[in-house]
C-alpha cells in the first residue's frame, strides 16, 4: 500500500566564506544626531523655567492702600483710617509704600471700610463756590457716556419717569448745570458709578433723589 504523500528530502546549499561573514554583519541601526538632542533639551528646560516664572507671579502679592474705617464724602483723611492689605493680581490701588501721602487729603466720594484707596477718589480741593453744595450720585450702567466723566466735566442731571407709569413721560431735568467734582466705579455693582456733583443749592433735592429712586441719568454737555 503507497503512502497517502510522498516525503522527500531537502540539502541546504553550502554556503561560501563570503556568504557566513555577510550574515554576521549587524544591521545597520539610525543614527542619532546630538545637534538635535541638545535642542530638545534646551526647549524642555526653557519650558519649565517659563512655567516657574509665571507660576511666581501668579503668587506674587503687593501690599496696596484700604480704608480701615467709614470716611464721609468732603471729610479729611487721617492716619487712623488707613491701613495696608496685600493682594495678588492687577489691581489698580495706591500702593501701600505711598500711604502717608494720602493723609490729609479729602474724601472725594463717601469711602467704605475694606475699601481699596485709588488717586481718583482722593481730592485738595475743599472749596466749593459760593450757593453750589456737593451731591453724591450712584448712577447704573448705560446711564452716564459711554467714555464716562472726569472731574470738571459740565453734566445734567435727569431723573427717569417711574417704572410702569403710564403715558409717555419725558425724563424730568432736575440739575440743569452741574460739575463733575469726583467720578468712581461702584465697588458694589458692576458698571455703576459714584458721582460727586456741585449743583445750585436749590436742586440739591432733586438731585439726591433721583439718586435714591435709582433713577438718575447723568448728561455730558459742552462749556459754554
Amino acid at each position: 500500500m503507497k503512502a497517502s504523500t510522498e516525503e522527500r528530502e531537502f540539502t541546504l546549499p553550502a554556503l561560501g566564506a563570503a556568504d557566513r561573514a555577510q550574515m554576521r554583519t549587524p544591521l545597520p541601526t539610525r543614527q542619532r544626531r546630538p545637534a538635535w538632542v541638545a535642542v530638545g533639551l534646551l526647549l524642555v528646560v526653557g519650558l519649565a523655567l517659563v512655567s516657574g516664572w509665571l507660576y511666581t507671579k501668579a503668587g506674587q502679592k503687593t501690599p496696596v492702600v484700604v480704608v480701615k474705617s467709614d470716611i464721609a464724602m468732603g471729610e479729611v483723611i487721617e492716619r487712623a483710617d488707613l491701613s495696608t492689605v496685600e493682594v495678588a493680581g492687577g489691581v489698580t490701588a495706591i500702593a501701600g509704600a505711598n500711604l502717608d501721602s494720602v493723609v490729609g487729603q479729602r474724601a472725594a466720594v463717601g469711602l467704605m471700610t475694606g475699601t481699596l484707596l485709588q488717586r481718583s477718589m482722593l481730592t485738595q480741593d475743599h472749596s466749593m463756590p459760593d450757593g453750589m453744595v456737593q451731591v453724591g450720585v450712584a448712577v447704573t450702567g448705560g446711564r452716564l457716556p459711554a467714555g464716562g466723566v472726569t472731574t470738571g466735566d459740565r453734566v445734567q442731571v435727569l431723573a427717569l419717569p417711574e417704572a410702569g407709569g403710564t403715558g409717555t413721560a419725558a425724563p424730568k431735568v432736575v440739575a440743569k448745570d452741574a460739575e463733575i467734582f469726583a467720578a468712581m466705579e461702584d465697588p458694589t455693582r458692576a458698571g455703576g458709578f459714584l458721582l460727586t456733583v456741585l449743583v445750585p443749592a436749590d436742586e440739591a433735592a432733586g438731585v439726591a433723589g433721583a439718586s435714591g429712586s435709582d433713577s438718575a441719568v447723568v448728561v455730558k454737555v459742552p462749556r459754554e
